[in-house]
């Protein structure tokens, strides 16, 4: 006898393969709340903290020495994103001969921070050494492309040939302006299904051997606009978007200690949040110590 199923039980079952998908989906898909639309479907390298952090709160930008981290696997940025998962990042401060400093305005149509300031960032992805990501970053970012790239002599200094889009050939040296890379927290809340991103993030500066208008480049097309400032400009301009969101950070924080203590409170600022303003700032400090 053959067995007819009733409607209700088909609904059941589409529903049901429905929900299935989705969670697959969600799940393995890098879908961009956090990340850029190039990193999507790009996977990461994910670490534990060593034991002797165990049961404490690290510190939004405490400076850890990566050659202690426990390898955990490779997952995409997403899936490290929505679980909490530690992996590495880049954010490069690029500077021309004349010693100015490169800022670039996200587009409007980006999900995470549209319309905001930032310097050039990269994820590093699975498999990928500190000094390939930030070389990549910049072919990525800037339209340049690598020719040959080597490891300083006093490591992590970098060392590189660029062929720019006019097809003239720069040398551009790049090194780390942090002992160690920075721990970045910052944990987004119910208003993007509690994701976090905790990452390590080196902090470079890449130096141009010549103005900025001497070089042609092409930006990244989720640029919406650029601008190249001085040290001192930028000083001004990160010291005035704290004075102007301190205190509505202020109150955010009182609502965090008040039973919303895993959100780390909404996008404010030129720079999309106090936890990137103050990433920024740390670089900024060192910066005015090199230069």
């Amino acid at each position: 006898m053959i067995r007819i199923w009733p409607h209700r039980t088909y609904g059941v079952v589409i529903l049901f393969l429905l929900a299935c998908f989705l969670h697959y989906f969600f799940w393995h898909v890098d879908v961009a709340y956090t990340t850029t639309t190039k990193e999507q479907g790009e996977t990461v390298a994910t670490y534990r903290f060593p034991s002797i952090y165990a049961g404490q709160v690290i510190p939004h930008l405490t400076p850890i020495n990566p050659s202690t981290l426990i390898p955990r696997g490779s997952y995409p940025i997403d899936a490290a994103h929505r679980n909490g998962y530690l992996h590495t990042g880049h954010c490069l401060f690029i500077m021309d001969e004349s010693g100015l400093l490169l800022f670039l305005k996200r587009s409007s149509d980006v999900v995470t921070c549209p319309s905001t300031w930032s310097i050039l960032g990269e994820h590093s992805i699975a498999n990928e050494l500190a000094h390939d990501t930030v070389v990549r970053g910049m072919e990525e970012e800037l339209g340049l492309k690598k020719q040959v790239s080597s490891l300083g002599t006093n490591d992590p200094s970098i060392s590189a040939d660029f062929q720019t889009m006019s097809n003239n050939s720069i040398h551009v040296a790049i090194q780390n302006i942090t002992q160690y890379p920075l721990y970045y927290i910052r944990h987004y809340g119910p208003r993007l299904d509690n994701r976090i991103d905790s990452q390590l993030t080196y902090l470079w500066l890449a130096r141009l051997p010549k103005r900025h208008d001497e070089i042609q480049i092409k930006l990244d097309d989720e640029v919406a606009d650029h601008k190249w400032i001085s040290l001192e400009e930028f000083s001004d301009w990160i010291e005035a978007d704290a004075r102007d969101h301190d205190k509505e950070e202020e109150e955010e924080h009182n609502l965090r200690h008040h039973g919303r203590k895993n959100d780390d409170g909404p996008p404010s600022g030129d720079f999309c949040h106090h936890t990137i303003r103050s990433l920024y700032a740390k670089g900024l400090d060192n910066l005015k110590l090199m230069i």
